[in-house]
């Protein structure tokens, strides 16, 4: 049998080597935690190793049986890094040839649904809820439901994780993934209506890799899936970021050269939103954490 996966990658190592030094580093800053989150203040760049940046130890473990399992780690999440391995690079490699990748039929459908996991699978997406509190609600209203079973096994057992912060932790654990990881018929059905596009920079401005990895954008509105002109931003290099919108009429060229103040802000965005974030340039890094 396999040994079980413990260190989880949110973002995957497959994504972080496309914003990596010619030596495979990765500057990496992280927010501070001695100030609120709304302060922005983020740790001077470290250069790091992709093996140990943006991962948690045991993210994804649920419970199964008696023990602990990495399943999603290695099946749900491990199926997704994998087809990122196999097509991002094409990606690039066709945009570097001056052609445009183009997506339709089953090929978008697992390219849109690839982007929207992305988009749930980091701490930032959650606010990394405390797992402990979870399960401890979910004890809590265990002990309520079965109040009139106070022998059964699931009564008692739910008595004892009170009394253990650890098994707290595992039952808490266990939902917030699983239920991460659950399908929306009403937002797989909205996704149809997106297409891809490239928004690619042209100068020396680059894109940054945040822990949200996948940025909502209202273009002036909410940024929820129900508004029209809500877009999916998502950088997949430096210098490409792959772009989910609605555009029926096919207005929008399948490959747009985005402005130095456009990327600019797509980065500012993605530290406001985020507690960690990575570039292979630190003078990018120290210019938008004024360090």
């Amino acid at each position: 049998m396999s040994k079980r996966s413990k260190n989880h990658h949110f973002v995957p190592k497959v994504l972080q080597k496309q914003f990596a030094t010619e030596s495979g580093g990765i500057w990496y800053s992280k927010r501070s935690d001695d100030l609120p989150p709304e302060k922005n203040f983020f740790e001077a760049p470290v250069l790091r190793n992709i093996g140990t940046t943006f991962r948690i130890r045991d993210y994804y473990t649920v419970g199964e049986g008696d023990g602990r399992s990495d399943i999603i780690e290695k099946k749900f999440y491990g199926d997704i890094d994998n087809y990122l391995g196999r097509v991002l690079p094409n990606i690039l490699k066709m945009l570097e040839n001056s052609k445009i990748p183009t997506f339709s039929g089953d090929a978008l459908d697992s390219l849109t649904k690839v982007v929207l996991e992305m988009s749930k699978r980091t701490p930032d997406f959650t606010k990394h809820t405390d797992d402990i509190e979870t399960g401890r609600e979910i004890a809590n209203s265990m002990l309520t439901a079965l109040k009139d079973r106070s022998e059964s096994a699931d009564y008692i057992y739910a008595l004892k994780a009170l009394e253990n912060p650890n098994k707290l932790k595992e039952m808490g654990r266990s939902v917030r993934v699983r239920g991460t990881i659950l399908p929306s018929q009403k937002i797989e059905a909205a996704l149809k209506d997106f297409s891809v596009r490239w928004a690619v920079s042209e100068t020396h401005h680059s894109y940054i890799l945040s822990s949200t990895m996948v940025y909502r954008i209202g273009n002036g509105g909410p940024n929820g899936i129900s508004n029209p002109n809500m877009e999916f931003w998502m950088p997949v290099s430096p210098k490409v970021a792959l772009v989910l919108v609605r555009d029926k009429n096919k207005k929008i060229p399948f490959k747009v050269v985005d402005t130095p103040d456009h990327i600019r802000k797509v980065n500012e965005y993605a530290m406001k939103n985020s507690r960690n974030i990575a570039s292979h340039s630190e003078q990018l890094l120290i210019s938008l954490t004024n360090k």
